[in-house]
């Protein structure tokens, strides 16, 4: 079985106010046996984090390592090194320039709409383009099950499992929320997430050309 970790960078909302450009989902793939490795290379080298001054009682997610003055872009570095080690990883994102879709009912549509949509695109070329037909995805509950028009759970199991039904396909496929705090593999997304988002949002690849040879899939609309 494949077991997949789901994270998303920048804002799905088309709203004017809105600070960024880009929206980026995210899909880290492993081997459910090498689930156990993600965690053994970042509790060792969150210990060494700690060692060196970090607050243990914080999640060291990306973005706060980098704005740390005494971590910043190097500890990003490390992480990343450790974990593009793992034999079966593999890295799949789906980013949308929003500035460029014009369509006024997918823009007007209820908040949620597009995190769902774009999601389910990435999700749905993994299981019926590349055969995952074994998958367990993760994502984090905290960002998904706070607004009443998200429906996240439910569009993703009437997508993945009404498109086996017409494909005719025997599709094993869980999807559940858990807590980044508890999860590594959420905490490990996490950090190619960002790395993808710096290198379109801000134009900074160093970060995306450490595991750029781990792309399963990259798709890129209007980019």
């Amino acid at each position: 079985m494949k077991r997949l970790f789901l994270d998303e960078s920048g804002e799905c909302s088309f709203s004017l106010r809105s600070d960024y450009r880009h929206f980026l989902v995210t899909i880290l793939c492993v081997d459910a046996s090498d689930v156990k490795k993600i965690q053994y290379r970042l509790k060792r080298k969150f210990a060494d984090f700690i060692r060196k001054g970090w607050n243990k009682t914080k999640e060291p997610k990306a973005t706060l390592l980098y704005k740390n003055r005494k971590f910043g872009p190097q500890a990003i570095s490390k992480v990343l090194t450790t974990l593009v080690t793992i034999p079966s990883l593999e890295v799949s994102y789906i980013v949308v320039n929003k500035q460029k879709i014009s369509n006024q009912s997918f823009r007007n549509a209820p908040y949620g709409t597009a995190y769902n949509y774009f999601t389910g695109v990435l999700l749905s070329e993994l299981i019926f383009l590349d055969g995952f037909d074994e998958v367990h995805l993760i994502y984090d509950k905290r960002n998904k099950e706070t607004h009443e028009n998200k429906h996240f759970r439910e569009y993703l199991q009437t997508n993945i499992i009404g498109t086996a039904l017409e494909k005719n396909l025997n599709v094993n496929f869980l999807v559940e929320g858990n807590d980044s705090a508890l999860c590594y593999g959420l905490l490990a997304v996490d950090y190619f997430s960002w790395a993808i988002f710096r290198a379109f949002e801000h134009g900074d690849s160093q970060f995306l050309d450490l595991f750029s040879h781990r792309f399963k899939r990259k798709r890129e609309w209007y980019i």
